[in-house]
Parts: C-alpha cells; structure tokens; sequence
C-alpha cells in the first residue's frame, strides 16, 4: 500500500460509529466485541428496521455470526449503508485545519528524519489558505474465481492543484473521528457549502482525483486479486484443453472402431445368404459410415482447434477472469488548511542551523528543497548534515 491513501482502521470506524449512534441518541451497551444499540422509538434509519439491534465488531468470525447482528468493519456492507446514511445527511462536511489545531505538531520532512541532526525548535509562518476535499472512497474488486472485494481507503486533494496530502488524511481519519480528540471542538465545522458552489468542476476532478489515488492506494492487494484470477483462468483453460485432448482420443478410437465394424459389414455384404440379409447389410453399413464421417469433421475441427492453441476459449476464459474494478465516493469533508513556511532549527553537536521550506498543516514540507551548499535536491537518500555549523548535505559534505 502506498502512503498517498490512508486505510480507514477498524478503532477510527469504531469511533466514528459510536459518536453517529450517540448524535443519534442510541443506548450502546459494549459487551466485547459485540454492541447491544436501542435507537430512540422516533429515529428512522435506513441500515435497520429495529431499534434494537447487535453490531459484532469481528469480522474474521463471520461466518458464525447470525443474520440479525450487523458486520462493524471497514470492508462490511454494513459500514457502507452507514457511510451513506451518514453522507446523506451530512454531505459535505467542512473543516479548517489551522497551526493552532497541531499544537505545534510538524511533520519533519524526510531529509531531516534521515539526518544526524535533531530539530530543536520548529515555527510555522502561515501565508494563505488553500482547499482540499477528503473523500472516503469504497472499492469492489469483482472476479468470477473471487466474487466481491471491498476495500474503503480515505485520501485527500488540493483542489487546485490536485496534490494528494496524506498528512491530512491521517489527521483526520485518526483524530477527526476519534469523539475525544482534544482538538477536534476547535475545528470549524459548519454548513455554509460556499466553496462547493463556487467551484464545483474543481471539487468533482478532485474527488475523481481520489478515487483513482484510492485505487492506487490498495494496488498491491489489486494485484494479488488479479494474479488470484489469472490463476483460476489457467487452471480452467486447462481443464479444458484436457478434456478437448480426452474427445481426440475418444473420437480417434471411436472411428477405428467403426472403420473395423464397416470391415466387417462389407464382409457380410458379400457373404449375404440373402437378398434379405445383404440390404439389410447394406443399410447398417450406410448408417455407420454417416457417423464415421460425422466423427471425421469432429476430429479435424477439433485437431484444428489443438493447432491453433484453443486460442477462440482461451480469450473467452481470460476475459470472463479478469477483473472488474469500481470506485464509490461516500463521504466527503472540505478541508480549509494553512499554508506558509515552516523554519527548522537543527542541531548537532552544540551547534545549530535554520533551514527554512514551504509547509503546509497537515501535509508537511510541499515542495522540492536543495542544498544551501550545493543545490542538490534533499531527500531521505540525501538528507541534510551539519559539519562545523554549516548546513549542507551528504552529497557535499
């Protein structure tokens, strides 16, 4: 999995859940991994239609679980009908992540992970605010060999630019929907959808943005379902071609069976003791020589088929295999957040630097830095070094 897309894991889902049923004004009663929920008499939900009702938050134990208990987990269809119940009365959420909500909480960039160095002090300079949209994207992989596979990836996009911050989303997946976070009371949370209205062809490329970023995300497990498939289609193909080889043979003994019945008539005919017995010979002869031509044309269609590699089955089997891939938005959050310049104090040794890179809350260090020294592109294979308080890289230094 790629760290463009953030997996929505089962404690965030639980939280998520627990806080919608509590805003909902549901009874939980936590017994393990199972929930005993009774919603108000006056609340109607689309997921149920009791009010009384079990969540089980064990998916691997699914099988033994009744029909009545609904599945908490981030591939259940459960989970989706509550995404959607939950999207659908709350479409578009809204949320201003600024420096205050981090608590001065950066993300060091990896050219100073990877360093010697330690940061001693770090200052955000917010410049300007920039718009992005976290979506929570719904993926089924579909196969004949693997009927159905869910997954449900979080991921979010500068709308202008287009630029997945994965910083944001795991704020957001982790702490957003986590009812005790401490910031979570600060964010701007409100129903003016104003940045909807102003730009809604710049919003639907971004959420269209997302969902491919999603399906990249989980592209490993994609591949697996597809190598899975493939390996399916090539154990039926052949199957297939073994028994194609099975009717060759059986077609080949066949026909040298007739070919010795029809020795054997013709030695009849000519040794009738009667007209009777002769024509009657004659027109058994007749009958298996039609299916003795008739095998004849299976065979060579078949041995035809044999030759060209059964290449006409063989697409057909491939193409029912291969997979079907759907994307699903479900739930969308606009997130106004800050960006500006970040300014690193390092240290090593006794002695410090500044170093100084565009930044933005949440997503970190957003453009390309270089060497002060040397102009050579930092990175984590060329993080930053501090020799004789002088900034520079382990390509110069």
């Amino acid at each position: 999995m790629t760290d463009v897309t953030h997996a929505v894991t089962q404690s965030a889902l639980e939280a998520f859940t627990r806080e919608y049923l509590n805003d909902l004004g549901a009874a939980i009663r936590e017994n393990g991994s199972r929930w005993e929920v009774r919603l108000p008499s006056h609340v109607d939900v689309d997921f149920s239609d009791r009010h009384e009702f079990e969540i089980a938050l064990d998916g691997e134990s699914r099988d033994e679980i009744e029909d009545s208990v609904y599945v908490l987990t981030p591939e259940s269809e459960f989970t989706q009908q509550l995404l959607d119940e939950a999207a659908a009365m709350a479409t578009v959420g809204q949320l201003a992540l600024t420096d205050s909500m981090t608590d001065g909480d950066y993300r060091d960039p990896p050219w100073i992970v990877e360093s010697d160095v330690e940061v001693e002090d770090a200052a955000f300079s917010p410049y300007y605010d920039r718009t992005a949209i976290c979506v929570f994207v719904r993926i089924d992989v579909e196969t004949v060999s693997e009927y159905q596979t869910q997954f449900l990836e979080a991921v979010t996009i500068d709308v202008e630019s287009k630029d997945q911050l994965p910083g944001v989303t795991e704020i957001l997946v982790e702490e957003f929907f986590s009812p005790k976070s401490g910031w979570r009371d600060d964010a701007t949370v409100g129903s003016d959808q104003s940045d909807v209205t102003d730009a809604p062809e710049k919003i639907a490329d971004a959420i269209v943005a997302g969902q491919e970023a999603a399906v990249r995300g989980v592209q490993e497990e994609i591949d697996q379902i597809r190598q899975s498939a493939s390996r399916a289609a090539d154990s039926e193909f052949e199957e297939y071609r073994q028994l194609q080889e099975q009717r060759i043979n059986d077609h080949r003994t066949e026909i040298d069976s007739l070919s010795n019945r029809l020795q054997k008539l013709s030695s009849d005919v000519d040794g009738a003791d009667s007209q009777q017995q002769r024509v009657e010979a004659l027109e058994k002869r007749q009958e298996l020589k039609a299916e003795k031509e008739e095998l004849e044309d299976e065979l060579e269609e078949l041995l035809q088929e044999k030759e060209q590699g059964y290449a006409q089955k063989r697409q057909e089997i491939y193409r029912r295999h291969s997979l079907e891939v759907n994307t699903k938005p479900t739930a969308f959050t606009l997130v106004t957040y800050e960006r500006g310049e970040i300014e690193f104090t390092v240290a090593d040794n006794g002695r410090t630097a500044v170093m100084r890179a565009p930044y933005a809350i949440g997503a970190g260090v957003t453009d390309e830095v270089h060497c002060e020294n040397c102009n050579t592109q930092l990175s984590a294979g060329n993080p930053i070094s501090l020799v004789a308080g002088r900034l520079g890289c382990q390509s110069c230094q």
